[in-house]
């Protein structure tokens, strides 16, 4: 199980390691974005028909392709003082029913996202050409990482409830300084 966990951790490094470069250049295309809309709008006195709908298009990427990153690095909001109080095993115990919620709920969210983008397929935004499919896919692309990150970390903390001693999920000790 070690190995299965090792491998898992290397493939979400990796991975999160494509998205982090992603994110940034999606931070500087939205901010791009923006300049021209307000350089057209205020400065030439002629507004971009699509500049609008591509930022907010591009945030919501932004939005799911940090959602992994953020779950691999476990810097999403938690109360560290309760699984604090609590003996390895049944802290383990807690991380591992929490991270089968998140898997479950990554695995319904690639389903649905996917059923919800092949159903948009044909749509289009109103101020250019780009299957609403390419913008909905975010949601099952970003979700399905996500479930590798839960599944690492499930049986992690399954290895944890097994070995205590071994596996470590105290929530200081649970940064992964690799990804900043």
């Amino acid at each position: 199980m070690k190995r299965l966990i090792a491998v898992l951790n290397w493939t979400n490094l990796t991975i999160c390691a494509g998205l982090r470069w992603l994110t940034i250049l999606l931070m500087a295309a939205i901010t791009l974005n923006v300049f021209a809309g307000v350089f057209w709008r205020y400065v030439l006195n002629s507004s971009l028909p699509w500049y609008e709908e591509a930022g907010k298009y591009m945030m919501f990427w932004l939005v799911f392709a940090a959602a992994p990153i953020v779950l691999k690095n476990r810097g999403q909001i938690a109360l560290d003082i309760v699984p604090n109080l609590l003996p390895p095993r049944i802290r383990n115990l807690n991380y591992l029913i929490i991270y089968l919620v998140v898997l479950g709920l990554m695995c319904v969210f690639v389903w649905q996202g996917y059923s919800l983008a092949w159903v948009a397929r044909k749509q289009q935004p109103s101020s250019f050409e780009l299957s609403f499919f390419w913008i909905y896919f975010a949601i099952p692309f970003g979700s399905a990482i996500m479930a590798l990150i839960s599944l690492e970390f499930s049986l992690s903390a399954l290895l944890g409830i097994l070995r205590p001693d071994e596996v470590d999920l105290e929530p200081g000790s649970m940064i992964d300084n690799s990804l900043s």
